[in-house]
């Protein structure tokens, strides 16, 4: 990539040439005819290296299907659970209803057992206070008449029936007390097993909600990485585009200037005269010089500060200094909307930079001349106030602005 980038350097060194007029070269021609050559070669390396990335791509693009599925089986997963957690809640519920229900019925159970507890004690009780027997004989033998008789015959046999039944209904009562206490004993066992299955199946649905969030990560992450390829796929076709058209223009443009040169030449001949330089820069902004260059807040200001004609106000024209070749048009975080130009005067490479603009007018590789509108003042990026920052460096823009020089030393401000 840094060897492509330097490639369109070249070129734009070329097409700077060009535009600034200087000295004729009868090479000029030969060395952009070495240039095709040479991006033709890069663009067989970047097309190979394209067939080796879509086969990359591919791969990821089939791995994130795989992700997809398995997404798509734990959401399978989480909803069959979350049904299980449902149904399991209801039959706790349901478990818990029936528990009550048997502990009522064992309360009245208990109260008519206890009733009867105290019908039988009271029986007993007045059994003992007639001698401790009860001879039903007796009874019968003490009857005064026949009608008598049978009046007693049919009364002991009530109370031997009632008796018998009494009995009979204590201990069915006492048989059904039991059984309904084993039955709470036994539901709450299998209520204590549901709630600990229910507590496990939420720790699973917990797990499974865990793990699709890791597999959705890494879902993200392989998007991620397959935007990465497109953008690098496209960044290089498009910079494969614009070194094509760049070579081209320069080829095209340096027939021209060769022609033009020769006709000046002939002309000044004629005349006895030099042609004119036209290497000056020019102001790039008509307002006031708010900021110098140098030390500033404790660091270094790499330009110089131009503020609105009218204080505050955006849309001030901002002019190019010097014919050249647009090398970057683009919004930067710190710089916001900003414009490299590549010049090239009297054998001398210089980059201007324009920054902090509210709209830019020239796009990379576009050919300026001196004095054309670029773009307008505004306060894009890191900026306080409507103003202009311009730099000037002698040779190629780098990060370290370590060829930044002040601006006043080649224009009158």
């Amino acid at each position: 990539m840094k060897k492509t980038w330097g490639i369109i350097f070249t070129v734009l060194l070329v097409l700077g040439t060009v535009v600034g007029g200087t000295s004729v070269s009868a090479n000029k021609l030969q060395e952009l005819e070495n240039q095709k050559k040479e991006i033709t070669e890069k663009s067989s390396e970047v097309k190979s290296e394209m067939a080796e990335k879509e086969k990359e791509l591919e791969e990821i693009q089939n791995k994130q299907e795989d992700l997809k599925q398995e997404i798509k089986q734990l959401d399978m997963d989480i909803q069959s659970i979350s049904e299980d957690i449902s149904n399991k809640t209801q039959e706790i519920e349901k478990k818990n209803e029936e528990i009550a229900q048997l502990n009522e019925e064992i309360k009245e159970l208990e109260a008519r057992i206890k009733k009867r507890d105290e019908l039988l004690m009271e029986r007993a009780r007045a059994i003992q206070a007639s001698g401790g027997t009860i001879s039903y004989l007796e009874v019968l033998l003490g009857a005064k008449s026949f009608t008598d008789f049978i009046s007693r015959v049919s009364a002991v046999s009530a109370i031997i029936e009632a008796d018998k039944m009494i009995l009979e209904e204590h201990k069915k009562d006492r048989d059904s007390l039991e059984e309904k206490k084993e039955l709470v004993e036994q539901d709450k066992k299998k209520l204590e097993q549901l709630k600990e299955q229910l507590q496990s199946q939420k720790n699973q649905l917990e797990s499974k909600r865990v793990e699709k969030d890791q597999v959705m990560e890494q879902l993200k992450e392989e998007e991620g990485a397959i935007e990465e390829y497109y953008m690098d796929l496209k960044e290089q076709q498009e910079l494969l585009a614009a070194q094509e058209a760049a070579i081209k223009k320069a080829m095209e443009l340096e027939k021209k200037r060769i022609e033009e040169e020769k006709r000046r030449l002939e002309e000044a001949k004629k005349n006895g005269t030099v042609p004119p330089s036209s290497g000056m820069f020019m102001r790039p902004a008509a307002g006031q010089v708010t900021s110098e260059f140098g030390a500033r807040w404790g660091t270094t200001h790499y330009g110089i500060d131009i503020g609105a004609t009218t204080r505050g106000v955006a849309g001030d024209p901002v002019y190019a200094a010097a014919a050249g070749v647009v090398s970057k048009s683009y919004y930067s975080p710190s710089y916001g909307n900003v414009i490299f130009i590549t010049h090239y005067i009297d054998g001398q490479v210089y980059t201007t930079v324009y920054a902090h603009l509210l709209s830019r007018g020239v796009s990379e590789g576009q050919i300026v001349n001196k004095g054309d509108v670029i773009g307008k003042m505004g306060t894009t990026g890191y900026s306080t106030g409507v103003h202009l920052h311009f730099e000037l460096h002698v040779g190629e823009w780098n990060y370290a602005k370590s060829n930044a020089v002040n601006p006043r030393k080649y224009i009158n401000f």
